[in-house]
């Protein structure tokens, strides 16, 4: 219906949508600490305002518009979500008060969840079956890219003009894509379910049904959960780190962190769709041993960039960090499309992004944030509390990894399941 070349057009164009959307989150990462200093805050309620306040609203709207995305037309939810969060992250720029900044960061969390879990059931709709994972990982390539360019441009802007010109660089583009998104792209007709039982429109109920009923869509949930609380604990107070222990200024730092969270996770993401997609073609189980061994190789790569005492050796540890790091955000969100019914995909994805931002931006950031107050006047140096308190954080890996390695057991029999293989084992489809 498509031809290859509007397809990819399409794909490409949100994937840019969502490295601005990605953008204003990872700058505010590298701005924690110089922001800290501007508004006197703790580290409870800098973990605040770089989680929770943006975090919960997200999470609370999440499932709700996604639900709306599964029953109505879905480039016009978009188009109102990045209007919002373009606006209201631009208003970052002016404000002045503690109050008025975890409100502004609430205000981009609402247009935010218009966004992620609805493009996802876009792309998937538009991709060929065989370039469904390839396709999903291409979009969580935004992660990788808004890193790259938040970190420098981020850095230096900083350090040379302050932070607040750095929003309006972050949301004011969002409104010029919205309006080319909603003249050019179409939106696309929903996939017909091989399973007819999961054809039509279904009830929430239904969904959180089969997300418990579905072994291995359970595991999938809290390992990548958990895997964000990880990755938050391990990265999202690195920018603090770095400066309290190393002395680094912000544009030196970004310099570094454009390389390490940029170019070692796009290489993380665009790797992950690739060896996923080539080992994992025939077999699922192949993919979720995949994601375990990465989550492994999670806690001694962050442990050394944590510990160690030169400032060059925790830096190339942390860009080594960042290939395993990002590696199960692509494969996981297709792995799960393909668990479940195109009536449900979006209501899916939103459930799961709630899962991720729950236990990663809520409770990653802000309890790492919080322990570090806990802990800091435990010990005569003065970083020392927020190193133990990134630590403990990080070996939630291993809990992930548990979970992955869980979903394979069971993971051909679910997808058998869906497919409607009334008379077909699996065994059979995937040797």
């Amino acid at each position: 219906m498509y031809s290859n070349f509007y397809r990819h057009y399409v794909t490409k164009l949100l994937l840019l949508v969502y490295v601005f959307n990605q953008f204003d989150r990872k700058a505010f990462d590298i701005l924690m600490e110089p922001m800290r200093q501007e508004f006197s805050l703790t580290d409870t309620q800098l973990g605040f305002v770089g989680g929770p306040a943006l975090a919960l609203v997200y999470a609370c709207l999440g499932v709700p518009v996604a639900r709306l995305g599964d029953r109505t037309r879905r480039l016009t939810i978009m188009t109102v979500g990045i209007v919002l969060w373009s606006v209201v992250c631009s208003l970052t720029a002016i404000v002045h008060q503690f109050w008025a900044l975890a409100l502004v960061r609430a205000g981009v969390g609402v247009g935010e969840a218009g966004f992620s879990a609805i493009a996802i059931s876009v792309i998937v709709d538009y991709a060929r079956d065989d370039e469904r994972a390839r396709a999903v990982s291409n979009f969580s390539l935004a992660l990788g890219i808004a890193s790259l360019l938040s970190n420098l441009v981020g850095g230096w802007i900083n350090q040379l003009y302050g932070w607040r010109p750095i929003f309006l660089i972050a949301g004011l583009p969002g409104i010029l894509l919205a309006v080319l998104m909603a003249a050019t792209v179409q939106e696309p007709p929903r996939r017909l379910a091989s399973n007819p039982k999961e054809a039509d429109w279904v009830p929430l109920r239904a969904v959180l049904s089969t997300l418990w009923r579905r072994r291995s869509l359970r595991h999938l949930a809290v390992a990548q959960g958990v895997s964000n609380l990880a990755m938050c604990a391990a990265t999202g107070w690195a920018t603090v780190f770095f400066i309290r222990q190393h002395h680094m200024q912000t544009g030196e730092l970004g310099s570094w962190l454009a390389v390490a969270d940029g170019v070692g996770g796009i290489a993380s993401i665009w790797l992950s769709g690739l060896v996923t997609a080539h080992f994992g073609a025939k077999d699922p189980r192949m993919r979720t041993s995949l994601l375990a061994l990465a989550a492994l190789l999670v806690v001694p790569l962050a442990l050394l960039t944590i510990w160690l005492p030169s400032k060059t050796g925790a830096l190339v540890s942390y860009l080594v960090l960042n290939l395993p790091l990002l590696f199960y955000m692509g494969p996981t969100t297709a792995l799960v499309q393909d668990l479940v019914g195109p009536s449900m995909r979006a209501t899916t994805a939103s459930i799961f992004f709630l899962l991720q931002v729950m236990l990663g931006s809520v409770l990653g950031l802000q309890l790492t944030g919080a322990l570090s107050d806990i802990l800091t006047p435990l010990f005569s140096e003065p970083v020392a509390g927020l190193r133990w308190s990134m630590t403990l954080g990080t070996l939630f890996a291993f809990w992930a990894a548990a979970h992955f390695w869980m979903a394979g057991r069971t993971v051909r029999e679910d997808i058998g399941e869906v497919r409607g293989d009334a008379g077909v084992t699996c065994e059979s489809r995937f040797a």
